[in-house]
């Protein structure tokens, strides 16, 4: 989904297998990644899926000026904020939704 490159897979037939074996193991490979890119096509198109991931990525925008690179005057501005604690931890952020989501799509349930 959205790469171009050449298809790499770091994996080997088993030692034990032949060259036909070799050749059914490279044709697995290939089906096996096809059908990957595929599931990975919806996941990227679900608009539940999409909306629970824009809410767990949601940046603060007071905060976005302290991403990216370190340097010292964003760690002392970062140590400056008072941050409330109870209220972040008490906020749900879906991932067990989210994967019940991706195991429903991945086995074909959605």
């Amino acid at each position: 989904v959205g790469y171009d490159g050449s298809r790499h897979f770091d994996a080997h037939a088993y030692r034990t297998e032949d060259y036909e074996g070799v050749k059914d193991f490279a044709r697995g490979c290939m089906r096996t990644y096809l059908m990957l890119k595929e599931k990975a096509a919806e996941f990227n198109s679900d608009p539940e899926i999409q909306s629970i991931l824009a809410e767990i990525n949601a940046v603060d925008p007071a905060l976005s000026p302290l991403f990216g690179r370190y340097s010292r005057n964003k760690a002392n501005s970062l140590k400056e904020i008072s941050f409330n604690r109870s209220e972040i931890s008490g906020k749900g952020l879906k991932y067990e939704k989210l994967d019940q989501l991706t195991i429903n799509l991945l086995l074909g349930m959605k």
